[in-house]
């Protein structure tokens, strides 16, 4: 299939930014890796101290409720509660620990791979990308195959990504469909709004992450930062601790209720 691009000047333009924003896309991806790789083991200690304050807080709560109310404390009956409110901050604790897994298996890769890579994504995307060309979307063999095309690129394999294209090429052949005619209605506009998300992509986190672990010394400050956070958590979950053992000596009394 050959696209011809017609009585649009600025298509070529348009082609070219759709190829740069996904390719930042794919590097703010590889940036996130790398600092979840280098940051990821301080970011989930200091969650992990966060929560545990904020459940520690919440007892609180609900011990001076009880003290309040006559000075029997049911544990099983906070428990229950507490466990229900902090399922958020678990599943949130559980993504961490899944995206730390991640990060620490990324492989490397040369940059000559990473070249051919590109080339030849950006083959394939000038006939296929669902922006570029609307028929991918409106045949599900070419749009199954441009999931294909994006999981190999985006998992910067290059073998999947020669197997791909030689399927795109067969497919292509097999169909027949010869030359195609594309004309993307409301050009400008869309270029416009490509040009704002690549400066969005550019401006702000993991694409960011770039410039601080290209300095040693940023990452050396953001892990004293890290580490001191840590710490006042730390001391923070001591006073908590000492608030609940005061309760705790004041005369109430703990009743475990199993239904």
């Amino acid at each position: 299939m050959e696209i011809i691009k017609v009585r649009n000047a600025d298509y070529s333009r348009y082609e070219e930014l759709l190829l740069m924003r996904d390719q930042l896309r794919k590097e703010a991806g590889i940036y996130h890796g790398l600092y979840v790789k280098e940051f990821g083991e301080l970011h989930l200690a200091l969650f992990e101290k966060q929560i545990s304050c904020i459940k520690k807080k919440k007892m609180i709560s609900y011990y001076q409720m009880a003290i309040n109310r006559g000075g029997v404390i049911d544990q099983a009956e906070i428990d229950a509660l507490l466990a229900k409110e902090m399922q958020a901050y678990q599943q949130k604790l559980q993504d961490m620990l899944d995206e730390n897994s991640a990060a620490k298996g990324m492989k490397t890769i040369s940059s000559v791979k990473l070249l051919q890579i590109k080339r030849i994504y950006r083959r394939i995307a000038k006939q296929l990308h669902p922006d570029i060309n609307p028929m991918t979307e409106e045949i599900p063999e070419l749009m199954e195959l441009w999931n294909a095309v994006m999981t190999a690129y985006n998992c910067n394999s290059l073998e999947d990504m020669e197997e791909a294209e030689v399927l795109v090429n067969k497919a292509l052949e097999r169909l027949d469909m010869g030359y195609t005619e594309i004309e993307i209605p409301n050009l400008a506009e869309k270029i416009e709004a490509v040009e704002e998300e690549i400066e969005r992509i550019r401006e702000t986190d993991p694409y960011q992450y770039k410039y601080l672990l290209d300095d040693p010394e940023a990452v050396r400050e953001k892990r004293r930062d890290l580490e001191e956070q840590i710490r006042n958590y730390a001391e923070y979950e001591k006073e908590l601790d000492s608030v609940i053992e005061g309760l705790l000596k004041s005369g109430v009394k703990i009743i475990w209720k199993i239904n």
